[in-house]
């Protein structure tokens, strides 16, 4: 199918928007998709990019901001950060179908938020096809109409809430493609706890050798559910993975909730942390305790 790429440039403050429709091949009913491409103003069609893959490309551009959930403002956020932390972004429109989606296909905890109800649905996982689709159809399309930087070093996959979750995954999934992982907010508690500490602990640490997360939580609403849940992957990601403080940072606000906004306030903090090179902090050397004087 031959791609047709739409200018939608007046819809953003900074940058180039363009946009496409492709059917998600990988899912079963092949459904379609807008895909929204934004390239910094310094995209020349010279030099070569880092790329963000983002979900829910509704609300990362002020334009198409979902109610009550906030705009990201991407655009502006990325526009202001130094030349080699800038990134293009492609951004996945979700549907009606997000929490299909967007849910690995791992063990579900089904009380999440409360008992579950005898009619409700059972979950549909399709987290696993829409990976499929970003590595396999989408990111090979991305690679050839624009000017990427293609490695895993420099391809990022990122969202919030089940988005956070997703890109997570996907990260865990295929590390040698998506080297670069920004979970925001992470829907965590959708997933069984127990099990989920038991994969990252029997996975293999070799795999995400060159890897880099940035994990975000708030502390106020709906965060605050899944707030202990993330300190412990935290925790094994850091004693089971031996993941160090250039491949894992994790960002906690006791002031923000689970909002667009907040998601775009730390955008910049982690797009620095995924693809600046020195990507490190000093540590004081506080030297040895003291003796207590009694």
């Amino acid at each position: 199918m031959a791609i047709v790429f739409e200018d939608h440039s007046e819809w953003v403050k900074r940058g180039k928007l363009v946009t496409f429709q492709i059917a998600m091949d990988p899912i079963p009913d092949k459904r379609m998709r807008t895909i929204r491409v934004w390239t910094p103003e310094s995209y020349d069609g010279v030099k070569r990019f880092p790329v963000l893959y983002l979900h829910d490309g509704q609300v990362v551009f002020p334009e198409k901001a979902s109610p009550g959930m906030g705009s990201w403002d991407c655009e502006l956020c990325i526009s202001e950060l130094e030349p080699e932390c800038q990134c293009m972004v492609v951004a996945i429109d979700t549907s009606s179908d997000r929490s299909n989606e967007l849910l690995p296909p791992l063990k579900p905890n089904l009380n999440f938020g409360g008992p579950r109800r005898a009619d409700a649905p059972k979950p549909n996982p399709l987290g696993g096809y829409y990976a499929d689709f970003i590595k396999d159809t989408l990111k090979p399309i991305i690679d050839a109409n624009f000017m990427t930087l293609p490695d895993a070093a420099h391809t990022a996959v990122g969202g919030a809430s089940m988005g956070g979750l997703e890109s997570l995954y996907m990260t865990f999934k295929d590390p040698d493609v998506f080297g670069r992982s920004l979970d925001l907010s992470c829907g965590l508690g959708l997933l069984e706890e127990e099990d989920y500490l038991a994969r990252i602990d029997a996975y293999d640490p070799k795999k995400l050798e060159n890897a880099r997360f940035y994990l975000y939580t708030g502390d106020q609403g709906i965060e605050v559910l899944v707030f202990d849940y993330l300190i412990a992957v935290y925790r094994h990601m850091k004693d089971s993975l031996k993941l160090n403080n250039r491949q894992l940072c994790l960002i906690v606000d006791s002031r923000e909730s689970h909002w667009g906004t907040s998601w775009g306030k730390y955008l910049p903090g982690g797009l620095r942390f995924l693809f600046k090179e020195d990507n490190g902090v000093e540590t004081p050397n506080f030297g040895m305790p003291r003796p207590r004087q009694d």
